[in-house]
């Protein structure tokens, strides 16, 4: 004999198992009903996976309008760094790939020539408030009352720097660095590698007055040069 708790719970567990079906069979129902409505619209396409890609148009249409909000670089920012970059060293190309056998293609915002060695410098424009840390995996973005996470750009800065250490193979100094456009800021600690646009020229210590280099330093440039390939922007 079932007990009066035991009984209550087979009863309620049918109840919602009821409740549960109609639902299901309601919204069922609805989506027909959806599926009529783009029925016929495209000869010898089905209303549901019109529907379908309808759905996944205006998805991907949101996620770009998002990406181009909030992290995509403007423009304007990422040409007034690379021109402050222009200034301060003895050479640059920008907007150039390298493959690496172990790691494929990466594509290169900057590569400078400096008094210290090869520079690698990324460009990155994310508004708002920034908080990472050097060898923390996820940053966080904060705008108004809402908040991101993306990947610790110095990671993906590093994984240059070895492709360009694997490439030329000389005992020359090659360093890295992120540049974060004045859209955004850090109001803690501002990570070891990374400058913000309007400090840039002040704290990036790569930059000498006097720019000559070692002719082994020439040598190594130009091979670098040679090996890139230049991506249309």
């Amino acid at each position: 004999m079932l007990s009066g708790f035991s009984y209550f719970g087979q009863t309620s567990g049918l109840i919602r198992g009821i409740i549960k079906f109609q639902i299901n069979k309601k919204m069922y129902a609805n989506m027909v009903s959806l599926y009529q409505v783009f029925s016929g619209l495209i000869p010898g396409v089905s209303g549901a996976l019109l529907f379908w890609i309808l759905v996944a148009i205006i998805v991907a249409g949101i996620g770009a309008v998002l990406y181009r909000r909030y992290f995509k670089p403007t423009s304007s920012g990422a040409k007034a760094i690379a021109k402050t970059l222009k200034s301060s060293v003895t050479d640059v190309v920008s907007s150039v790939s390298l493959f690496d056998a172990a790691e494929g293609e990466f594509h290169y915002d900057h590569i400078c020539l400096t008094p210290s060695g090869i520079v690698v410098v990324d460009i990155k424009d994310f508004r708002g408030l920034l908080f990472g840390g050097t060898n923390t995996d996820q940053w966080t973005q904060v705008i108004g009352s809402r908040s991101y996470k993306f990947e610790n750009p110095l990671y993906h800065n590093r994984e240059k720097i070895q492709t360009i250490k694997t490439l030329i193979d000389e005992e020359i100094p090659v360093y890295g660095c992120v540049i974060f456009t004045n859209a955004g800021s850090f109001p803690k600690d501002q990570p070891e590698g990374v400058f913000i646009h309007d400090k840039f020229e002040q704290e990036f210590e790569y930059a000498q007055n006097d720019k000559s280099v070692p002719p082994k330093y020439d040598e190594v440039w130009l091979k670098i040069k040679s090996e890139v390939n230049h991506v249309n922007t």
